[in-house]
């Protein structure tokens, strides 16, 4: 019983680094993107295009892989993955033409894309009641140390060995990752040659959907997401056009937001074997919208106060992800990977929709009115699902 339990949480550690190091793939890029433009003689337009191309695969292929995970199983997929992911690498590094990088960083996005999802799918298999809601936050949190550290560690390879240094960084181990799991990661336990149809699919995510539960965590992960990049864009706008800080300073004040990430992911693990998945949920969902409604009153007057409010909206959506995702995988245990890919694919899209929403109405109202307005939206929202919840 010992060495199955060891093995579980070796196994659980194994996919935590791996979807750890297929973040660093994302989020290692930031530092490096003048060292592109001036590479490859590109404008800053196309060189972000790029970092819109690599989420919007990794989103989209959570819908892919989801399917995938439930019919062909997990093993298969993951070496696959990594395989591309090595190769694309390469290419990055190796092309001196931007169509080749452009291509190459979607066919990483591609590659990347299914080992987080891998990463919560058998964390959901191997553990169950509160060992898997733990399991979950060690994932978590682990997950949200990626994009704090990757930056810093992009900006120093880049700097030292070029752009060329960074995908040989992430060739290097990546390649290291590919030997570890074709060693040690479970076989699959399930017929991987079953037969996938349209319709097998439809009625999987259609039972999804129709789960109350299921599309209540959706809808508040989806809002969630939404929140917390609508803040995270006009940041520095506020920073250097209100505060009139450098450029320096602005990026030192993401620290206390992403540390707060992972305090809640912290939280989360050791609060919800003592506390039942409806309390957590409406402790995280009122520290949001407290916290948005705060920024909304707070952020044009006192710098120290808005660092305090961040770091408090860090903590509510470092708690709340781990939070959902665990209920998404005690919900569907049955098409568990179809659930966890549209959980990833929601997260996705309000990643994506907050800033052009939120930027939208900034240039035509007033920046308290419109977080006032979003934090008074998910209370309701909050409050409702909730209710539905119950």
């Amino acid at each position: 019983m010992n060495r199955l339990k060891s093995n579980s949480y070796f196994i659980l550690y194994l996919v935590c680094i791996s979807a750890f190091i297929a973040s660093l793939n994302q989020n290692i890029y930031s530092p490096i993107i003048p060292l592109i433009r001036d590479s490859f003689h590109v404008s800053v337009t196309m060189v972000n295009l790029s970092v819109s191309i690599f989420i919007f695969i990794t989103a989209v292929m959570q819908i892919i892989f989801g399917s995938l995970l439930d019919f062909k199983g997990t093993r298969s997929v993951l070496i696959s993955s990594i395989l591309l992911t090595v190769a694309a690498s390469i290419a990055c590094a190796i092309t001196r033409n931007f169509t080749v990088f452009f291509i190459s960083r979607i066919l990483q996005a591609v590659g990347t894309a299914a080992i987080p999802l891998i990463a919560a799918t058998t964390i959901g298999r191997l553990f169950q009641g509160n060992q898997r809601g733990s399991a979950m936050g060690t994932y978590q949190m682990l997950l949200s140390v990626a994009p704090a550290a990757a930056p810093v560690l992009g900006g120093f390879i880049g700097e030292r060995y070029g752009y060329p240094g960074v995908f040989w960084f992430l060739v290097g181990v990546s390649v290291i990752l590919l030997l570890i799991n074709w060693l040690f990661f479970p076989e699959d336990d399930i017929d991987c040659n079953q037969a996938v149809s349209l319709k097998t699919l439809a009625l999987h995510y259609t039972s999804i959907f129709k789960n109350k539960v299921g599309s209540s965590v959706l809808l508040l992960s989806f809002c969630i997401f939404f929140l917390y990049f609508s803040i995270m864009v006009y940041l520095p706008v506020l920073l250097a056009d209100h505060y009139h800080l450098s450029l320096k300073i602005v990026g030192l004040l993401y620290l206390p937001m992403a540390l707060s990430l992972i305090l809640g992911s912290i939280a989360y693990k050791f609060l919800q074997a003592k506390i039942s998945f409806r309390k957590l949920l409406a402790f995280g969902n009122i520290l949001a919208s407290s916290s948005i409604l705060l920024f909304a009153v707070a952020h044009l007057y006192t710098l120290a106060g808005t660092s305090v409010i961040l770091a408090l909206h860090g903590m509510a959506v470092g708690m709340l992800t781990p939070l959902f995702a665990t209920r998404i995988t005690n919900e569907f245990e049955h098409n568990r990977g179809s659930a966890v890919g549209m959980f990833n694919f929601i997260r996705y899209m309000g990643m994506a929709g907050g800033p052009v929403l939120s930027g939208l109405l900034l240039n035509v109202a007033p920046s308290a009115l419109v977080f006032g307005a979003f934090g008074i939206l998910f209370a309701l929202l909050s409050y409702i699902m909730f209710i539905r919840i119950k």
